[in-house]
């Protein structure tokens, strides 16, 4: 890319816009996670290679509950002005990264559904990173 594709590309305005529909693609991506772990939480366990009783279908289910609601709020968070949707997308990378060292250190195997996860999970991570270093360029 050239220098003036770069500057056109760049700056607060173009960062927020692509952030707000990468906001909207993580909202779906949790929101859809929330109601499996709500609905099947020994199912999903068993998908991400951890064994599953009462207690950690419990917590998968509050796991699920906060999915939702983070879901939402970026979801919702999308119509705002362009530096509280930086701000948001600077959230996302502590809870992104905060849940990938989870995904990583999760005891159990390893599965498909995990890896995906992780592979997800890094790659929000990455995208609003990306998009935050574009936001300061002028």
């Amino acid at each position: 890319m050239t220098e003036a594709e770069l500057r056109d590309i760049g700056g607060v305005a173009a960062s927020a816009r692509i952030i707000r529909m990468v906001l909207g693609v993580g909202a779906a991506f949790f929101v859809i996670t929330g109601v499996l772990l709500l609905l099947i939480p020994d199912t999903f366990a068993s998908w991400i290679g951890f064994d599953s009783n009462d207690v950690v279908a419990w917590c998968l289910r509050m796991l699920g509950a906060a999915l939702l609601g983070l879901g939402g709020q970026m979801w919702l968070v999308r119509r705002a002005g362009n530096h509280p949707v930086l701000g948001a997308a600077a959230v996302m990378i502590v809870a992104g990264g905060l849940m990938t060292i989870l995904t990583v250190t999760l005891p159990g195997e390893w599965t498909l559904v995990r890896w995906a996860l992780l592979i997800v999970g890094l790659a929000f991570i990455l995208v609003y990173a990306v998009l935050l270093v574009l936001a300061r360029r002028t």
